[in-house]
């Protein structure tokens, strides 16, 4: 049997879940409020569709296990917005899989990542409620997790490089 495609150049590894608390998620909710990624407020995955600075803190502490998918791209051009997009899709995407196959297992989980949800092609976002809540990846920076911090506490190497973007997505779940 051959590994699935979807996966080439993703290293995975279970790590300590994150503890964010309130004043990570307050640095966190007020760079998302400058919506430099144009996903605030439309949609499901990102604040304040997420949920309420006290509510995602209650949420992530519910879970005691975390797993992290990292996938580097290298020799891309850093400007072109549509195609760092597609490799955000990519990687939620990815992350959705994982989750449905420990959902399947009985896990209960949550699958976060950079930016917010790509699943449906328009957001329910705020009108109606989300219409694929299993499908919904959120945002890291939604709950408050501060990456660099983050993956350094994990002994990650997490830095910015020329012509490279490293994604993350990072499952959380407890065990059956």
């Amino acid at each position: 049997m051959s590994a699935d495609p979807m996966t080439k150049g993703y290293s995975f590894r279970k790590i300590d879940p994150p503890s964010p608390n309130e004043k990570t998620i307050k640095e966190c909710r007020k760079l998302c409020e400058e919506n430099l990624c144009k996903e605030y407020g439309v949609t499901w995955g990102c604040p304040p569709g997420v949920g309420t600075e006290k509510e995602c803190l209650k949420i992530i502490k519910r879970y005691s296990k975390a797993a992290i998918l990292i996938r580097k791209y290298e020799n891309v051009d850093l400007k072109d917005g549509d195609f760092q997009k597609k490799l955000g899709t990519v990687n939620q995407d990815l992350c959705r899989k994982f989750s449905e196959m420990l959902r399947k297992e009985g896990y209960e989980v949550l699958p976060l990542s950079d930016g917010g949800c790509s699943f449906c092609k328009e957001c329910s976002y705020p009108g109606e409620p989300c219409k694929f809540p299993d499908k919904c990846v959120t945002s890291i920076s939604g709950y408050g997790i501060m990456m660099e911090e983050y993956l350094k506490s994990q002994n990650i190497d997490f830095r910015f490089e020329d012509n490279c973007i490293t994604l993350y997505g990072l499952i959380l779940y407890n065990e059956k």
